[in-house]
Parts: structure tokens; sequence; C-alpha cells
């Protein structure tokens, strides 16, 4: 039996409630999952994880899309039709 969604989960699925339209990269989620704290590899899987699981339950669809030389992930709310 599930125990329920975790705190990273729950991180997750508020930060996209606040601002569904908005794209997060992977370290901006781990750090509004973890505040205060300063983020490493470990807590980076975490998130990965997380974002997983979550997309699969509530239809976030997920890209890469570069970002200033860097790699991040753009997140929408609900699944594309086309």
């Amino acid at each position: 039996m599930s125990r329920g969604r975790g705190v990273v989960q729950r991180a997750i699925i508020e930060a996209f409630a606040a601002e569904p339209g908005r794209r997060f990269t992977v370290g901006e989620l781990a750090e509004l999952a973890y505040p205060g704290r300063p983020i490493e590899k470990h807590h980076m899987d975490a998130v990965r994880r997380a974002l997983i699981s979550v997309e699969q339950t509530t239809g976030l669809a997920r890209s890469r899309v570069g970002v200033s030389g860097r790699r991040g992930w753009q997140y929408r709310i609900g699944l594309d039709d086309a």
C-alpha cells in the first residue's frame, strides 16, 4: 500500500500549481524541494526520480530545452493533443 506522495513530489506539484505556465529546471525544483540547503547531486537525482512518477499521474509533459548554453527541462501541465 502506498503511503502517498513524498516531500519532493508534493513540492513539485505545488510549484506547478502556483505557476502553471512557468518552465522550471531540475535545479530550480530542487531549491524549492530543499529550501535553505546547498543543492548537491543526490538532491537533483531525487527531483528527477520524483518528476518521473509525478509526470505519469498529473499529466505533466517534459521536454528538453536549451537555456543560454545549459540544458534544462520545460514542463507543461497537461499533454499535447498534437
